[in-house]
């Protein structure tokens, strides 16, 4: 049964890659998905699933039901795009001005569609039912995935397990990355302003200056990662934007920052919250300024169930070989398919689209591109995986 999911999925790759290349033409930011909600809805039904749109505005659900009862399994695929000028010189490049699929979410709705052709030219032959959750908004700050849950995509019929996929370009095409455990991490943004009091630059001691003071509390948060956190634990706090003043005779009155904490696990992001808070309240206080501060956590962390991702290796070494299946470390990014694996087992790999031998741009750079043979890989594990579920 996998070598013959194996074959279906190399017989899609023509399929697979042009259904990527039409998402590529048209990406949709968060939110504005539509006309990709659409193409994804026709292909569903196209397959024989029941299909739910306006999901969380343009969220789409195809549910596919096996032969017999059972279990069910959602199988995730974000499909937003970056407001990122593409540069890639492709004759697929993006039609949209300004807008491109720089994190390869066209591909992850190509690699998903493709796993559900598979899975439901054999609906008989196994138990129970695929749920196909098409997520948008995985790229905006609050995300897609809560909001879909909210509007209950993980019930009727309630979801058991949860399965998904990133391509990575640090990985040659023919490889997969997993990681058991905390994986992906929790990401808060906040945002913070220092109020002072405004006034000539010739009368700095008629003034109190925001800038000065935002200075000293940028060198200060900094210190949460070298002195407050342990070495050992992955941390990071980044100011992102800073503004502030216009003319260079005027102290201004207040400025304002925006940043980011990512860690793993909600006490240290607790307790970063309210040292921030400390800091800031102590500096300010000390020049005779004000402060305010958004803290806004809004990634958890996302952790791959032991079982899952045991199932989902087992597959890709009958697929790509145990020499391609690779073990990979934690990495600070957020996904906030984190927010399906803390409530139902699930697993989320690396799915390798680099190019061998050659220059391979990151995710969300303007150039970046992938080896579009992956696709047919990526839908083979999906679907492999998803089989391997059902006949627990």
């Amino acid at each position: 049964m996998i070598e013959t999911m194996i074959k279906a999925a190399q017989s899609l790759e023509n399929t697979l890659i042009a259904t990527r290349r039409e998402l590529h033409r048209y990406p949709e930011l968060a939110l504005q998905e539509y006309k990709t909600a659409r193409y994804i809805a026709e292909k569903l039904r196209s397959f024989g699933c029941e299909v739910t749109e306006n999901v969380a505005k343009t969220g789409v659900v195809g549910l596919l039901k096996g032969g017999q009862p059972g279990k069910t399994l959602a199988i995730r695929a974000d499909m937003d795009a970056l407001p990122i000028e593409e540069e890639t010189g492709h004759e697929f490049c993006s039609m949209t001005k300004g807008v491109m699929h720089a994190c390869g979410h066209d591909a992850h709705v190509a690699v998903v569609l493709g796993a559900a052709e598979i899975l439901s030219s054999m609906r008989n032959s196994f138990k129970g039912n695929i749920k196909l959750i098409f997520q948008p908004s995985e790229e905006s700050p609050s995300g897609g995935a809560d909001v879909m849950i909210h509007e209950g995509v993980m019930e009727a019929p309630q979801v058991d397990a949860a399965i998904s996929l990133h391509v990575y370009p640090g990985l040659t095409t023919g490889q997969i990355g997993y990681k058991e455990g905390p994986f992906f991490a929790s990401v808060a943004f906040f945002d913070i302003e220092i109020i002072g009091k405004g006034g000539h630059g010739a009368m700095p001691h008629h003034s109190v200056n925001p800038i000065l003071i935002a200075a000293e509390c940028i060198q200060a948060l900094q210190t949460i990662s070298s002195a407050r956190v342990d070495p050992i634990e992955p941390f990071v706090l980044t100011i992102g934007s800073i503004h502030g003043g216009q003319k260079s005779n005027i102290i201004p009155e207040r400025v304002r920052m925006e940043g980011s904490v990512r860690c793993f696990g909600d006490e240290l992001m607790d307790k970063t919250a309210k040292t921030m808070e400390n800091m800031l309240r102590s500096i300010t206080t000390a020049h005779g300024a004000t402060f305010t501060l958004e803290f806004r956590a809004e990634v958890q962390t996302l952790i791959n169930d032991k079982g899952m991702i045991e199932l989902i290796k087992e597959a890709s070494e009958e697929i790509v070989g145990k020499e391609n299946t690779i073990a990979v470390p934690p990495v600070l990014l957020g996904d906030d398919f984190a927010s399906f694996s803390q409530l139902v087992p699930s697993a989320y790999v690396y799915l390798g689209v680099g190019f061998p031998g050659q220059q391979n741009y990151p995710l969300h750079h303007p150039k970046f591109n992938l080896a579009e043979q992956a696709l047919p890989i990526g839908a083979a594990l999906l679907s492999c995986t998803a089989l391997k579920f059902m006949s627990k």
